[in-house]
């Protein structure tokens, strides 16, 4: 679960790995999905609506929702019913489509919001007079980086809001991933699929700094500042002039 933005307002999103296929019941062989099958998007557009709709009633009936200001009529039974009504007759869109690279390439994408928080140091710019300044990136302006400068506590506002509550998990695994038989049936796919399994004990090598620098700050030195595609490569190392005891 992802639930911010660029500019760290409350966009809450799930990211979901899916193998293409799945074990038999009886676990002998594997079942491969078909090349030309995805997803079934208006199945998944229906049942997300339907999904949604029941626990927002749920909750309603429940009174743990607040309506406020613009919206205080739908504390009335009446208005909010009106309102799941226009819901329920609405049709529900669920973009879907599949990763333009590959599969390598979307599980580092998704590795690097794992165990991130909201925002990374390197992204605020300054703090004075109780205004925050930092980076974001205006995806609906050909991906610029540009400067958001906000009051202090409005910071903290929205920071707060991606601060998980309580027994609350954002990383879940279900099927042959899931944490009770994921090593188990991970073993047993390899094997009916005749694949390779890295049995190199060097997996466990030390972090390199670039890497410890990375996992801490969020940003990849390796990459070019300037156009931010490009890889930089290390062509000489030049080390601090020895110092000499003066007598």
């Amino acid at each position: 679960m992802h639930t911010w933005g660029q500019n760290l307002m409350e966009h809450p999103h799930i990211h979901c790995i899916v193998t293409g296929g799945g074990l038999s019941l009886d676990k002998s062989k594997w079942i491969k999905n078909k090349n030309n099958f995805f997803i079934p998007v208006r199945v998944l557009s229906s049942l997300f609506k339907g999904k949604f709709l029941y626990y927002l009633k749920k909750e309603y009936k429940k009174e743990n929702l607040n309506f406020t200001e613009v919206i205080s009529s739908l504390k009335y039974e009446k208005e909010f019913q009106l309102l799941l009504n226009t819901l329920y007759q609405k049709d529900w869109i669920v973009y879907c489509k599949p990763s333009f690279c590959s599969p390598k390439y979307v599980i580092e994408y998704l590795g690097r919001y794992t165990n991130k928080v909201a925002i990374s140091n390197h992204r605020i710019v300054k703090l004075t007079n109780d205004k925050v300044t930092f980076k974001w990136k205006d995806y609906s302006d050909k991906n610029k980086t540009k400067h958001i400068t906000i009051d202090a506590l409005e910071f903290i506002r929205r920071f707060l809001l991606h601060v998980l509550p309580d027994g609350f998990v954002r990383i879940r695994y279900y099927g042959l991933l899931s944490n009770r038989n994921r090593k188990t049936n991970l073993e047993l796919c390899q094997k009916i699929l005749d694949v390779f399994i890295n049995t190199d004990t060097n997996n466990n090598k030390e972090e390199t700094w670039q890497e410890i620098y990375y996992r801490l700050t969020g940003k990849d030195i390796n990459i070019c500042p300037k156009c931010q595609k490009g890889q930089m490569i290390l062509h000489q190392t030049i080390r601090p002039s020895p110092m000499y005891e003066v007598a």
